[in-house]
């Protein structure tokens, strides 16, 4: 058998099939990053609206409404510690609407937010 006869890949084909599954693999490694990033703005999400229903739920269920005005404190769940923010306002004669928000890392951007109507005592 000679050489001439021999079949294979030439240089050129090895480099663009390199080229074709180095694109593939920047593809896969991108979309698996932003999967995570997405994954971790969702459970912070979801951990922000468990700390709004508690704290909304401990003011319902206190004997007395809470004062009008705003207040901010912090609050822990499930291990991760959340900024938040709550608004108290006088809805009538006999009522207070009470609202959270519970704020990201920069203080600013809101994650979660509830509100309710108490009567006052």
């Amino acid at each position: 058998m000679r050489i001439r006869d021999q079949r294979g890949m030439t240089l050129i084909e090895v480099l663009v099939a390199f080229a074709i599954l180095a694109g593939l693999v920047l593809t896969v490694m991108t979309l698996t990053g932003q999967n995570a990033q997405y994954a971790a703005r969702t459970e912070d999400r979801l951990l922000a609206q468990i700390a709004a229903d508690n704290l909304l739920v401990a003011d319902l269920a206190a004997r007395r409404s809470p004062p009008v005005g705003d207040t901010g404190a912090a609050a822990e769940v499930f291990g991760r510690n959340f900024s938040y923010r709550r608004s108290v306002y006088d809805a009538g004669e006999r009522a207070v609407l009470i609202q959270y928000e519970i704020l990201g890392d920069d203080n600013e951007s809101v994650l979660a937010r509830v509100s309710a109507v108490r009567g006052k005592s």
